[in-house]
């Protein structure tokens, strides 16, 4: 007897789109016949909906053209079916779905439940259009009011939220600290987040995590900022020792040296960005013939100096952040 109900359990990475899009081909190619519209699979979100539909597709491509993919061999095998006669299957139903393509359901679970709810208006005679939305603002206020309900009777709550209302306080911020938070919870609703989220949760179940991690990203933010305004500080020494000023660079603002400036005095990790402080650093400023300005009189020291100095430390200070600031998994086990 064929099973009515299967449960899959897996973790992020671990190949759910591929084992979905085989039970569907599975179901499709076993009954053919448009079988297909009858079969519904929802995802979380749209990404996952058009990857789970190009996925099955592409199998369906290779099936129907006779190329071998990962795919075939298990399918033909469950399916108990020669070659011939799977790539004639695979044809009439990759021909089916293409010519009925909006009955190709897959879709998130928020558009099914659209579906039914427009389904239910018609029935019931209810005139007019209507749109569903999914209010996350307000209920995330609310569940922020009634965490900072809780302060005073829940120790550990009420020293991190003092702890982060007096960090503010220190950076010249906001010290009501729930619009920060409000802004943080827009995290979890991330597709990114939820591929994570077991993990996340037993990580950091660990007594005292948040605090050791808050101790450790204070030391390489300490680390970074240290490192960068160093090098900085050695390029503005190299072009001060030569006698040069603002005036004497290509560009507003002293063009380079400008740049080395404003990064000799960077105060966090993300004052250090490229997009922010502009995209010559990425490019002219990678040209020693881009150094010297049209009226400056130290126009081949300031290219020799850009050769054999400045643009190195630039190239430095570049490399640097790109490789510091990559995003990596930071919830490790202790």
């Amino acid at each position: 007897m064929d099973k009515t109900f299967s449960i899959y359990r897996s973790s992020a990475g671990s190949g759910k789109t591929r084992t979905l899009a085989k039970e569907y081909l599975k179901l499709a190619l076993k009954s053919r016949a448009d079988y297909f519209k009858h079969i519904l699979a929802v995802t979380f979100t749209n990404k996952s909906t058009q990857e789970m539909k190009d996925r099955i597709l592409a199998y369906l491509d290779d099936f129907a053209n006779g190329r071998e993919n990962d795919l075939s061999d298990e399918l033909r095998t469950e399916l108990r079916l020669d070659a011939s006669t799977f790539q004639m299957y695979a044809q009439e139903v990759q021909a089916d779905i293409l010519h009925k393509y909006s009955q190709f359901s897959i879709s998130t679970i928020d558009a099914f439940f659209q579906k039914v709810i427009r389904s239910f208006t018609r029935e019931a005679g209810l005139v007019g259009d209507y749109r569903l939305e999914v209010e996350q603002q307000p209920v995330m206020e609310e569940v922020i009011d009634n965490l900072i309900d809780e302060l005073g009777s829940n120790e550990q709550l009420t020293k991190w939220v003092v702890e982060f209302a007096n960090e503010n306080l220190v950076n010249e911020r906001a010290w009501d600290v729930r619009s920060s938070l409000i802004k943080f919870s827009e995290e979890i609703f991330k597709e990114e987040y939820r591929e994570i989220e077991e993990e996340v949760e037993k990580i950091t179940s660990v007594t005292n995590f948040f605090p050791d991690l808050l101790t450790k990203l204070r030391k390489r933010k300490f680390e970074f900022v240290k490192a960068v305004a160093t090098k900085a500080k050695e390029a503005i020494a190299i072009i001060q020792q030569n006698g040069l000023t603002s005036d004497d660079f290509k560009y507003a603002t002293g063009g380079v040296y400008g740049w080395f400036q404003k990064i000799s005095r960077i105060q966090s990790v993300s004052d250090f960005d490229v997009t922010a402080l502009g995209k010559r650093p990425l490019g002219d400023y990678q040209i020693s013939k881009n150094f010297p300005g049209k009226d400056t009189k130290h126009a081949g020291l300031m290219m020799r100096l850009a050769e054999e100095k400045l643009i190195p430390i630039l190239l430095d200070l570049l490399e640097y952040r790109e490789k510091t600031t990559k995003p990596r998994f930071l919830l490790m086990s202790p």
